[in-house]
């Protein structure tokens, strides 16, 4: 599938939020412990201050203009939101909570893949004002990703 010019730098930060959800998955996985919990404390850490401005771009120049133009597109819209507050919470508990390490990282992977999947190949409703906005606003508070 090609990727919308305007969404290069947003797909860009999706790979690495997709590599981050498999080290969660495979850390998880691996029961050990220590790692577990080294990976818990940085995600807590650097989680929120990497991604902040991946989601409120995403949030302010594609779901806000999207969600209107359909019911599913609505729901779609709410339900991504929604999802980034869970992201948010889950990595601020997770020092607290190691166990839940499994469910952020399979949260992030399918959180990402519904925006690209379901939501950007629905960016050619948006008009060019909106296009052109998208690309502004993510390469203008688009900090370097952190590699976690």
């Amino acid at each position: 599938m090609k990727i919308a010019d305007e969404l290069l730098i947003l797909t860009r930060e999706h790979h690495m939020l997709l590599s981050l959800a498999n080290k969660c998955v495979n850390t998880a996985k691996s029961n050990n412990a220590s790692n577990v919990k080294d990976l818990c404390l940085q995600i807590s850490k650097t989680f929120k201050s990497t991604f902040s401005e991946n989601f409120e771009t995403e949030e302010l120049t594609i779901f806000m203009p999207l969600k209107h133009k359909s019911g599913s597109l609505f729901k779609l819209c709410n339900q991504l939101i929604d999802e980034h507050q869970q992201l948010y919470q889950l990595a601020q508990d997770l020092p607290n909570h190691p166990e839940c390490l499994l469910a952020f990282g399979n949260l992030l992977k399918s959180h990402s893949r519904l925006e690209d999947r379901q939501l950007f190949p629905k960016i050619d409703l948006l008009s060019n004002s909106e296009k052109l906005a998208i690309i502004k606003l993510s390469s203008c508070h688009t900090s370097p990703m952190l590699k976690i």
